[in-house]
């Protein structure tokens, strides 16, 4: 996460990347022609969505030979106030045949997209694979897939140093917290959203067990893996073991570790050498790392007892710590914001409520579920989508799924998550893209809230399995995936025209373009970067278009770990395994960095 307050780049031979510096060589469709441009799945609804240009009819050709395979009406038009576009509807849901597509109407045609039972399941296995891409602490050699070479990232994490004193720590103890995700674009680790990341993969996998397997993620040289485990379950080993490392002996955490300023984009993981720190504690993102190990504790246990066993055990030391301090806490000491994010969360009902419906969930034990309706009035507040300084909708979840819940006060909350659910299927049907995001929800990191509505949705079918809480959610991966005002897919290296300069330090001074991570996407709040808001505040932009594909705009064309784990959960919903060869992974064209 790219401070707000950072105004400073240092580029390597390089100045602010203007709004205007980005280069585009995709071949484009024509204007106006809104696909998906991964594809659709048979057996589920497919439209596009076209600008008007006074036609009414649209075909459906093959992208090889142009032969009409289906022909239709376009609706009529009408105002998506949003993108300030007129649309019509294309509707093709009862084209089932297998196969590569292009939409066209008149003269106009889109990008080529596919048909098939198993549309998603290459982008599943990328979005997955880029958490083992961003390892920290292992030596990493992806040759024939992506070319990333890292020798160690942050080694020096084995030593990082405690930015404060406290009764626990004094300022300069050194702690091994090597390993762990990267967080974003920038080389911090944080709990907060390593814990609801790994939380994100963990429920995904619990939806769809058999979505999973040995050798799925196809692990570059360097990237261990627990082959008692599947490989998506072995991944997220790798951040759990990490967050385990940031826990202190009175069951709290260290909050992030990160240097002390940002690193320039020429510097690679294994060649950023300055010295780590140890920041902060919160209690907040002491709540979701204990919610997380809940989670892993009932994943893991019919894998790895032992495992499980242990995860359960630190658990109940997080529980025990929160019990003892009632306040919330996020400590604040001169400078530690300087090359780190802050994840400044200072009010921690939200989280606490869902590690006490984890601990439920998991263990039955009654004491979470007193705990529970000691707080109702919170606990019974209509939910949002959730985020790393809001759980409350996970909270809901958790203890709407749990067993040997009060009936009555169970009942209560799914009503309350399904009233959210159906508010959500309301706004997808409004909005002209069948877009879950509301005009105050095109902010910092919009994709993944569209994406996180899409996944409460499918959290939704789980407890009352209605039709449009699926498509609902497959309407958020087509937006993703280019079914958007922008034509932009969001997914680097997914689609025709994915982001070409996400803001990634990795891809700026490796070269190596990884595919499967999720960008921030429009954000029509002023202030998010300086290249945002210039570009705001020199144009009328609509609101669904604020975006820029440029290096340096952090508010909407950089990554991070919780905004990819809500589209690791979408994908894995709907794609079936297979097995990968290096092959089906490579990129069909090259995303140079600016600065190699």
């Amino acid at each position: 996460m790219q401070s707000k307050k950072l105004c400073r780049l240092v580029l390597t031979g390089l100045t602010m990347v203007g709004v205007y510096g980005a280069s585009v060589y995709a071949e484009a469709a024509d204007a106006g022609m809104h696909v998906d441009q991964v594809g659709y799945l048979t057996g589920y609804d497919k439209t596009a969505m076209v600008t008007d240009s006074g036609t009414d009819e649209f075909s459906i050709v093959d992208a090889k030979t142009n032969q009409v395979v289906f022909s239709g009406k376009l609706s009529a038009a009408k105002l998506d106030v949003l993108s300030e576009e007129n649309l019509r509807r294309a509707d093709f849901t009862s084209l089932n045949t297998p196969g590569t597509y292009k939409l066209k109407v008149g003269n106009r045609e889109s990008y080529a997209f596919v048909i098939g039972d198993n549309v998603y399941a290459i982008p599943n296995v990328q979005t997955w694979r880029s958490f083992t891409l961003s390892r920290s602490g292992t030596p990493l050699n992806d040759k024939g897939v992506t070319d990333l070479q890292i020798n160690m990232g942050h080694a020096q994490d084995k030593e990082a140093k405690v930015y404060f004193t406290d009764t626990l720590n004094q300022k300069g103890d050194t702690v091994d917290v090597s390993g762990g995700w990267y967080d974003a674009g920038d080389y911090g680790k944080y709990t907060t959203t390593g814990a609801i990341a790994a939380a994100e993969l963990l429920l995904a996998y619990e939806a769809h067990p058999d979505h999973f397997t040995k050798g799925q993620l196809l692990f570059p040289a360097g990237a261990q893996s627990d082959k008692k485990l599947p490989d998506a379950l072995s991944e997220v080993k790798y951040e759990l073991d990490f967050l385990k490392k940031m826990m202190r002996r009175d069951g709290s955490t260290f909050h992030k570790v990160a240097g002390a300023q940002w690193p320039g984009f020429d510097k690679s993981p294994d060649t950023d050498t300055q010295e780590r720190f140890l920041y902060s504690t919160c209690t907040a993102s002491t709540a979701m790392y204990g919610a997380s190990l809940a989670i892993g504790a009932r994943v893991y246990n019919a894998l790895d007892k032992e495992y499980a066993k242990s995860l359960q055990h630190d658990a109940d030391r997080v529980w025990d710590y929160l019990s003892k301090t009632k306040e919330s806490i996020y400590r604040v000491d001169e400078g530690q914001e300087n090359g780190s994010g802050p994840y400044n969360d200072t009010n921690d009902i939200q989280e606490r409520l869902w590690m006490a419906a984890e601990m439920m969930r998991t263990t039955g034990d009654k004491r979470y579920e007193d705990y529970l309706k000691a707080h109702k009035a919170e606990f019974l507040q209509a939910p949002g989508f959730f985020t790393w300084d809001n759980t409350l909708a996970l909270a809901q979840f958790a203890y709407a799924m749990a067993k040997n819940a009060d009936a009555g006060f169970q009942a209560e909350v799914k009503q309350v998550y399904l009233a959210y659910a159906d508010k959500i299927v309301g706004k997808i049907k409004q909005d002209g893209f069948g877009c879950a995001l509301a005009k105050e929800e095109y902010t910092w990191a919009s994709t993944k809230n569209a994406l996180t509505q899409g996944d409460m949705l499918l959290m939704a079918y789980q407890l009352q399995p209605k039709a449009e809480y699926e498509e609902g959610a497959l309407s958020q991966i087509h937006y993703m995936f280019g079914r958007n005002s922008l034509d932009k897919s969001f997914l680097t290296g997914m689609g025709s025209n994915p982001p070409e300069h996400p803001h990634n330090r990795i891809h700026e001074s490796t070269g190596a373009y990884v595919p499967g991570l999720l960008v921030g996407g429009p954000n029509h709040v002023k202030g998010g970067d300086p290249d945002q808001t210039k570009y705001l505040e020199e144009n009328k932009v609509p609101v669904a278009k604020s975006y820029l594909d440029v290096l340096t705009s952090w508010s909407t064309n950089e990554y991070a770990i919780d905004y990819t784990g809500t589209a690791a959960y979408a994908l894995a919903w709907f794609a079936k395994p297979v097995n990968v060869k290096a092959k089906d992974l490579q990129l069909t064209r090259q995303f140079p960095s600016i600065t190699k």
